[in-house]
């Protein structure tokens, strides 16, 4: 049987009413994360909650290399710190509701590894009604990751290649090397616009246009660079950003997936 963790990397966000995430899974899985940390923050959090790893690096990408690479189980989950889940109740339709118990999401992320998926994630609630289907293939995946573990590490993708928007560069090293992912949309994720910590603390204009220009010179027959002014999230009051426009199933149709 495949072991499970789940990680939520954290900055910024060192009292018990801000760890959204850590406070869905304990009131509503039988799952205890581990919560990860800077050394600064570390005693504020054990004052609530004992399953703390402190991590030296800074910055998500960083972060979420170093969590990879200490980790012991088969299968990892990284997971933002300020997440609530919903789900589609019926199949046949796109509505959503709050989700009261996590332990079939989590199950969702264990059997689609367990498929042959190495790497996938979950829909954000924005656009989720998108796709009509309980899941898509070589997309877009951000905030929210399961991995095989000793996998992902195989193939060379890291989460530490770009400032910001590391996922991307994840995601297109995988698929142009032939390893498709797979995003679950029966069940998704939503976060608090504007909240205080995580990348907000570091994350500005300069930085994204900086890792929108590295990511087009890794990919560029995938990836191009354009400006866009967002109506929410972390830009919005920042006036027009320049971001990126990725054809995925372009990428993985070069690596040799089948779609």
């Amino acid at each position: 049987m495949a072991s499970v963790e789940i990680y939520i990397p954290t900055r910024g966000r060192i009292s018990w009413d801000k760890q959204v995430t850590l406070n869905e899974f304990l009131l509503k899985s039988r799952y205890r994360p581990i919560l990860v940390c800077p050394r600064d923050e570390a005693t504020t959090h054990r004052r609530h909650y004992n399953r703390i790893a402190v991590c030296p690096m800074m910055g998500i990408g960083p972060t979420r290399q170093w969590i990879l690479e200490r980790a012991s189980s088969d299968i990892v989950l990284l997971v933002d710190d300020d997440m609530k889940f919903q789900y589609r109740p019926d199949q046949s339709s796109v509505q959503l509701q709050q989700c009261s118990d996590l332990n079939g999401m989590v199950q969702r992320c264990i059997d689609t590894v367990l498929s042959g998926y190495i790497h996938g994630g979950m829909s954000a609630r924005q656009g989720n009604n998108h796709v009509k289907g309980p899941h898509k293939d070589c997309c877009r995946n951000c905030n929210f990751h399961f991995l095989d573990r000793k996998k992902v590490l195989g193939t060379g993708a890291r989460f530490d290649r770009l400032p910001v928007m590391e996922d991307f560069h994840f995601t297109l090293t995988l698929l142009t090397n032939g390893w498709p992912n797979r995003v679950l949309y029966d069940y998704c994720w939503n976060q608090r616009p504007g909240s205080i910590g995580g990348c907000s603390l570091y994350r500005t204009l300069e930085l994204q246009s900086q890792a929108a220009h590295m990511l087009y010179k890794a990919f560029p027959q995938f990836v191009s660079v354009v400006k866009k002014h967002s109506k929410t999230g972390w830009s919005i009051h920042q006036g027009d950003r320049v971001d990126v426009r990725v054809q995925w199933a372009k990428a993985a149709r070069a690596g040799g997936i089948d779609l």
